[in-house]
């Protein structure tokens, strides 16, 4: 059967090919496991956490030690603090095809429907092709997944002292935290090497002629990584003038993970003009392994409270984490097996981060708070074991709001939102270096018995993003609920 040209370049932005596969994934898709949750740093205060993470209007924090250290300049007395957290995190996929008109059983295929369609019982062809057939899968592979997952964790231990030299005043403090929470997991059952559908980088028109196919490999892919970065480090804060403070903070960081990559090969699609053949090829990858973190970071910032209007700073220099991993990878295939062991190192350079904004009384015990976040992470560097570099992950700018009400002197009530983003931004996406955004609400209570502080927050997460492509669509989401809590006691002077 003969068809106009001008109809094949229509077709053409139906099922379109990459033809190198790491220029067709964005978010994920079958992308190795690097530094994926390097950026998901923890907040460690649960005080700040349930004001929308902002830091400026608290008071009597020791938990803001890392996160913004000028505030430590407000702790009356000597103060010893535990926290931890308990997170429920559930995440699933979706894909959704659409039919295509000259590979009409593709969409069925790759949803898995294709079991319930009986044989054409006359051939289409002369002579017959694999057209006149449906093509159905060697497996009982589903093109959906969901995942539940609970986590605790704690996230800090933390001492701070105040004292003075002179007229000066200082505040000093040492402590633990978990730097970053590393668990990460994605799966995509359906992944053809080169990609079919891709937008970017450029489409590939379909062959053209049955004496020129295209070929794909058709497997499932998936990633696991459980693990945290901590932080161990020291802080100090200074008053130049009763109104104004500064503070300084650094940390040792060091940190594992336990790492997984699985790659189960489901066939290889044969594309030719107007009908597609589905072969059977047998094998399975396997990537296990450990990878353990180091570097360090500064903190540098600075707040000026008035009696009404508060105003601050916090900014992070560069600096530079470092992966050393061991990955055992063992692949399957024709019956036999063999593995392979790579021990290597890649790192990762974060550039100037920062946060800026004010807190305000706006009427008799209820402080408001905005601050205001900077993460210019396109201009971070990834360097691979073998020397090169890359830009891989995208900017972004969220905002922090919250407020506290002290209800009773030894009551507060706290409620706030705030935006966060990932590094990453979804395959297809119209906007090309906007990331995958949402947002995070929180409620909490602070309670003072004596010279104990308790602070209890809960945080409610919703991420939705759309994986977009020229044949079918990804629908993604990952809710978490979260408690927070932490207890500070103040020690007092005996001197």
């Amino acid at each position: 059967m003969n068809h106009p040209s001008t109809l094949y370049r229509h077709i053409r932005q139906l099922v379109l090919f990459t033809l190198l596969a790491e220029c067709a994934v964005a978010q994920g898709y079958d992308h190795p496991l690097t530094f994926q949750g390097a950026d998901h740093y923890t907040l460690h205060s649960a005080a700040s956490r349930a004001v929308g993470g902002t830091t400026i209007g608290l008071k009597n924090d020791v938990g803001l030690m890392f996160t913004n250290p000028a505030s430590l300049q407000s702790l009356q007395e000597m103060q010893i603090s535990f926290g931890g957290l308990q997170q429920f995190v559930k995440s699933s996929q979706e894909q959704q095809y659409a039919p295509l008109k000259y590979y009409s059983n593709f969409s069925l295929l790759m949803e898995g429907l294709t079991g319930g369609i009986s044989d054409p019982e006359t051939v289409m062809h002369t002579p017959p092709n694999a057209g006149d057939t449906v093509q159905r899968p060697f497996d009982n592979i589903g093109p959906n997944w969901s995942r539940s997952k609970n986590n605790g964790q704690a996230i800090q231990a933390l001492l701070a002292v105040p004292f003075s030299v002179g007229e000066m005043k200082f505040t000093a403090g040492i402590g633990f935290v978990e730097y970053a929470n590393l668990n990460h997991y994605y799966e995509n059952h359906n992944v053809l090497s080169p990609a079919v559908g891709s937008e970017r980088p450029v489409p590939v028109a379909l062959p053209a002629s049955d004496s020129t196919p295209v070929v794909t490999h058709w497997s499932s892919h998936l990633r696991s990584r459980e693990g945290s970065i901590r932080g161990y480090g020291l802080a100090l804060s200074g008053s130049l003038t009763d109104k104004f403070s500064v503070g300084l903070s650094g940390m040792i960081l060091n940190g594992s993970t336990d790492d997984l990559e699985h790659q189960v090969e489901r066939g290889r699609i044969v594309f030719y003009r107007s009908y597609f053949r589905l072969d059977s090829v047998y094998g399975q990858v396997t990537k296990t392994g450990t990878s353990d973190y180091s570097g360090s970071e500064f903190t540098i910032s600075g707040i000026y409270r008035g009696r009404y209007v508060s105003l601050g700073f916090a900014v992070k220099p560069p600096t530079t984490i470092t992966r050393k991993y061991s990955t055992e990878t063992r692949t399957d295939s024709g019956g036999s097996s063999s593995t392979t062991t790579v021990n290597a190192e890649d790192k990762l350079k974060l550039p100037w981060r920062g946060t800026f904004g004010l807190s305000a009384v706006v009427v008799k015990n209820v402080t408001l708070a905005l601050e205001y976040e900077i993460r210019s992470y396109a201009t971070a560097v990834y360097t691979k074991a073998d020397g090169t570099e890359s830009n891989p992950w995208v900017s972004s700018s969220v905002l922090h709001i919250g407020a506290e009400y002290a209800a009773l002197p030894w009551l507060a009530v706290r409620a706030g939102v705030r935006g966060q983003a990932e590094v990453f931004e979804p395959e297809g996406n119209p906007i090309i270096g906007d990331p995958v955004s949402y947002t995070v609400y929180s409620v909490g209570g602070g309670f003072l018995f004596g010279g104990v502080h308790l602070n209890v927050t809960y945080e409610y997460t919703k991420m939705k993003y759309q994986e977009l492509w020229q044949t079918n669509v990804n629908l993604n989401s990952e809710s978490r609920h979260t408690i927070i809590a932490d207890v500070a006691y103040e020690i007092p002077r005996i001197w």
